[in-house]
């Protein structure tokens, strides 16, 4: 599988491929956004009527305006009709005001930490649907799609790379549009002051924009390659936490360390030079920002000394600001602050994109990535496997590699099947056709004679139980860990297959019994035990077909001739089972009614144990002598 989609998607693209997760949440953020209206509101008009009335009235002791006077529920004769406030008159003013401010400031800050959590659970449900999807994906895909990538690439795609649809949707449209919203307000609020101010914030906006012009590319390879380190450094980590006990074992901590701290710094670099890139980015915003603010400052202070009036004497008059006062030049510069706080906020948030649009078209790829197995269009009924698995000519190639040519054998319910031969023969791959993790390559698989790539995956892999030669088991109990594909099976179904699986007798001895909780990966059963134990929870499936890979290599020969007894015994109860074993233990090969000998991909020899022996330098012949040799 190429990367070609993960290069080829656009920014806009990878924007717009966010709507079909955003549109369900559509009422909660179109409420988000009145809210954030109302706030806004709040946050421009608080400070403007608190530096009016304390820096104006209070401080200098100037009327207040019918208005204001009406508002506040104060007397016109005492604070209108007067040439300045007299010192009782603006000691109530004074403690009106701060109550008024504190009132003010305690809502605003209830309403915009309600507006952050808010907003927070919206992202949240956002991010938990793709997260779904793009998990969903990821376990569909076929084995050759996940051993072409590594695992700890899909994690930090599907756990960390999925976060940017909601950090897209926080910085690449709620919080622009916030910020938007509230560097328009105070440009309309500084040119309702004087249209000179706003015309040179406005100038300001041309050198920011050729930086961000500028810079964008460099953001977006570093971003790349920020990105690329970092999952490269999960898959190292996940990689040898796996492999724990052979470090241990072969005493190569200290070179895996070493090899864990090379990719470490590497990934930090990666990451100080996107951040630097976008420190500079903001640096040249706040510099514009802050030349323009000195000269704001020096044309106000001017405006001050003259008494002129301001530009939009019918609105700053509900405030006080008829003319240019010092109440006038404290709520003017607190609108240009906003002003340079916007534009480096916005410069951020543009420098946030170029890196969020990297990690979704990285999360995007998982599900843009069409399923090398999938459900035909018109699947037929799974049958009922009463003429056995059918294997006709069939042909694999991984990465153009031939790894099976013209492998055809039958396999009747009621029989067991014995699957041998050197490693790389394609044992195992045999089976992982049966179950569709890959599709042949030719030939073709048939279960009662219907293909097995015309059945619904779901039913197909639902009729057929497997045990791997990993025993996978999960630290609860081992009655759990058996029901773990049939979880309503009944505790004496639990104890029917572990008694079919030999793995009775050692349970039963456990202080617990089949409520012993497991450790992780099994950590308290020895491998013969987790074997049983795997094998047990397979039974339990009740399938029409069983496949075992190397179901006995870690019993002892008693043991191993307990399990296959039983397990004989198993497939001709009722209905009867179809059983393969991919094995290279002879007792367990012997017990078989039909044995396969792989050689070079193919089906080399077929028959019972007796009759492949007898044929005169055949390689079943010789693979049991060298077993034996070996033993």
């Amino acid at each position: 599988m190429t990367d070609a989609p993960e290069r080829d998607m656009g920014l806009a693209r990878a924007l717009w491929r966010t709507r079909a997760y955003l549109l369900p949440q559509w009422r909660h953020f179109a409420l988000f956004a009145l809210l954030s209206a109302l706030a806004m509101a709040l946050e421009i008009g608080t400070p403007l009527v608190g530096f009016d009335l304390l820096t104006n009235k209070v401080f200098l002791a100037e009327p207040l305006s019918e208005l204001q006077a009406r508002l506040l529920g104060l007397d016109a004769a005492r604070y209108v009709a007067v040439e300045e406030l007299a010192e009782d008159a603006r000691l109530t003013l004074r403690n009106l005001t701060l109550a008024l401010l504190c009132g003010l400031f305690a809502v605003g800050f209830v309403f915009g930490s309600a507006l952050a959590y808010y907003l927070t659970w919206i992202l949240q449900r956002v991010n938990q649907h793709l997260r779904l999807v793009m998990m969903d994906a990821a376990v569909r895909l076929s084995l050759r799609e996940h051993q072409e990538r590594q695992v700890g690439d899909a994690i930090y795609r599907v756990y960390q790379d999925s976060a940017m649809v909601t950090a897209v949707v926080q910085n690449a449209l709620v919080q622009p549009a916030v910020a938007l919203a509230t560097l328009a307000a105070a440009l309309a609020t500084v040119a309702l002051f004087n249209p000179y101010l706003g015309l040179l914030f406005v100038l300001a906006a041309a050198p920011s924009l050729v930086a961000a012009w500028v810079l964008t590319p460099r953001l977006r390879r570093q971003s790349a390659a920020a990105r690329g380190a970092n999952s490269a450094l999960t898959s190292h980590i996940q990689e040898n936490i796996a492999a724990a006990r052979l470090l241990q074992a072969n005493r190569a901590e200290a070179a895996a360390f070493a090899r864990f701290r090379s990719r470490s710094h590497s990934a930090l670099d990666r990451a100080y030079e996107l951040r630097r890139t976008v420190a500079v980015l903001s640096l040249a915003v706040f510099l514009c920002s802050a030349l323009v603010a000195i000269g704001a400052d020096y044309l106000m202070v001017h405006w001050v000394w003259a008494e002129a009036p301001t530009f939009g004497f019918g609105f700053v008059a509900f405030v006080g600001f008829a003319i240019w006062n010092l109440g006038a030049f404290q709520a003017a510069r607190e609108r240009h602050i906003s002003v340079s706080a916007a534009g480096v906020t916005l410069a951020m948030m543009w420098s946030l994109l170029q890196d969020m649009s990297v990690g979704l078209r990285r999360a995007f790829l998982l599900l843009d990535v069409e399923p090398e197995v999938a459900d035909p269009p018109q699947p037929k009924p799974m049958p009922a496997v009463r003429e056995g698995v059918a294997f006709d000519n069939v042909g694999f190639a991984y990465r153009d590699e031939p790894v099976l040519r013209g492998a055809s054998f039958h396999a009747q319910p009621g029989t067991t099947t014995a699957i041998v031969g050197a490693s790389g023969a394609g044992k195992s791959t045999l089976m992982r056709l049966l179950l569709r993790l890959y599709d042949v390559s030719g030939g073709a698989i048939r279960i009662d004679g219907v293909d097995v790539r015309a059945l619904r995956l779901a039913e197909l892999r639902a009729a057929i139980a497997v045990v791997l030669q990993e025993n996978v088991l999960f630290p609860t109990s081992i009655a759990d860990n058996i029901r773990y594909a049939a979880p309503q099976a009944s505790d004496a179904e639990v104890a029917a297959a572990a008694r079919v699986a030999a793995a009775d007798d050692f349970i039963d001895a456990l202080p617990d019994g089949f409520a012993t909780a497991l450790g992780e990966r099994g950590a308290k059963l020895s491998t013969g035990e987790r074997q049983r134990i795997s094998l047990a929870r397979a039974v339990l499936k009740n399938t029409p077909i069983l496949i075992l890979d190397e179901p006995t290599a870690a019993l002892d020969v008693a043991t191993e001739a307990n399990v296959m007894a039983r397990l004989a015994a198993y497939g001709q109860e009722g209905t009867k089972r179809t059983i393969f074993f991919i094995t290279h233990r002879l007792a367990t090969i012997r017990q078989a009614d039909q044995i396969l000998f792989l050689a070079d991909g193919a089906v080399a020899e077929q028959g019972d144990h007796a009759t492949l022996m007898a044929l005169p330098n055949g390689g079943y012949r010789r693979f049991v002598a060298a077993e034996q040799e070996a033993a």
